[in-house]
């Protein structure tokens, strides 16, 4: 696809007339799942947006003399606009009780600012899934993740990072009876940035999860987990950050005999001992992850998610000079409703904690202000949208979100505003 077309594909007005054009199609003519060979499903889609955001370098500070003569910082913020073009094509065959699916996924971004076209950058992604069932109660499923992406910077300054990642993750399950299943999954995964500069981060994961779970009731299942990762980073010529993580995890799995209310929630004790000594303070504590989901009539829908874990920083990231890692907690609830068959809307709130450890910071923490202070942030948001889909393979939807994204660090300190509208179509 060349830039020429994509410059005019992503014209202020495409969006809008496109969804005129395609509203005259009928509902049969481009029913959704309707693209079948033999047995072979094949699933085309794609979604245009347009964003605007207020805020897109929420990181830039500058330096002013206020009347006193005396310099201090104050936040600088960029609004853009941006127009994102996204395509999927998936493909799903079934064979006797096996299953093989494979996606293809493109997201290109666009800016509309000319002094911000350097910013432009796309990303391929191709998924593959083959599920295979060798006898009763034995499954195996094999999944490659293979992913090419550029990362606009942080700051304005900065440049756009190049990134090629892949995962392969072996999952088998055994059903012993009807009352216990147990998993073993197996997880390699690396990631190469093709910048010198940030090839420090390149990294090399392999992570082992085994669980087993007995069923106390028709549709309730408890048990324990067990996760051991090893990460390998590059890190030279900075501080070593590789590291050893290990979860001992409490499971339920669960779903009410009306299907009102069901989820999964795990939680427990994780370490971290990094093969830098130094590094090790703090870093055994009660991690968690989990959802719920509420069906409170047809027509409204809640839904609970939170988690807590702990991140090592990137090496060639603003958030090194921190420190080597730092604890992120974050709960979101939303409320999905569904007003007639053809319109609905959501409303979302989310806060997040993000708790650094100050080991294996640089002399300075942030402009002016030394590691003493350990850095500390919350992070509120909340947003709204409203989908309408004029057939059932067309949608139009507007989207609102506001972040206030505190910390004790005044260049990570920042609001966003982000207004969202777009269309999906879906066949």
């Amino acid at each position: 696809m060349g830039s020429r077309f994509l410059d005019h594909l992503f014209k202020p007005f495409f969006i809008p007339g496109v969804v005129i054009f395609l509203s005259f199609f009928t509902e049969e003519s481009m029913a959704a799942g309707n693209i079948h060979i033999e047995s072979l499903k094949i699933m085309p889609s794609f979604t245009v947006n347009r964003e605007y955001t207020d805020n897109y370098f929420p990181r830039d500070v500058k330096t002013v003399v206020d009347q006193n003569g005396n310099e201090k910082l104050v936040k600088v913020k960029k609004a853009a606009s941006v127009i994102t073009f996204n395509p999927t094509l998936g493909l799903s065959l079934p064979f006797r009780e096996n299953l093989f699916n494979l996606f293809y996924h493109m997201r290109s971004v666009r800016f509309q600012e000319q002094d911000m076209q350097r910013y432009d950058n796309d990303s391929h992604t191709i998924s593959s899934k083959l599920q295979w069932h060798f006898f009763s109660g034995l499954t195996t499923e094999i999944v490659d993740n293979l992913n090419y992406a550029q990362y606009p910077p942080a700051h304005s300054d900065g440049i756009n990072r190049n990134l090629y990642r892949n995962s392969v993750s072996v999952l088998t399950s055994y059903e012993l009876g009807r009352r216990y299943k147990s998993e073993l999954e197996v997880t390699r995964s690396y990631r190469r940035f093709k910048e010198d500069q940030f090839k420090p981060d390149n990294s090399d994961n392999i992570a082992i999860r085994s669980s087993t779970l007995y069923q106390v009731m028709p549709k309730t299942f408890i048990g324990v987990e067990y996760t051991h990762d090893r990460y390998n980073r590059k890190d030279v010529p900075v501080q070593d950050t590789d590291n050893t993580s290990q979860n001992y995890w409490f499971v339920i799995n669960f779903d009410d005999p009306d299907g009102r209310l069901n989820g999964k929630l795990s939680g427990g004790t994780t370490k971290i001992k990094y093969d830098d000594k130094t590094l090790n303070t703090g870093n055994s504590f009660f991690g968690f992850n989990g959802g719920l989901t509420f069906k409170k009539s047809k027509y409204t829908t809640i839904e609970f998610s939170g988690m807590r874990s702990q991140s090592t920083t990137g090496v060639t990231t603003e958030d090194a000079q921190y420190g080597a890692s730092f604890k992120n907690t974050t709960l979101t609830l939303e409320l999905i409703h569904k007003f007639t068959y053809k319109i609905s809307g959501t409303v979302s709130f989310s806060y997040g904690k993000m708790e650094f450890n100050s080991e294996g910071a640089t002399t300075q923490g942030g402009v002016g202000q030394t590691v003493s202070i350990a850095r500390k942030d919350d992070v509120k948001s909340w947003g709204g949208g409203l989908e309408y889909k004029m057939r059932d393979w067309l949608g139009f939807k507007v989207n609102y979100s506001y972040t206030d994204h505190n910390s004790n660090y005044l260049e990570e300190s920042y609001t966003k505003s982000l207004f969202t509208t777009g269309i999906s179509l879906k066949f």
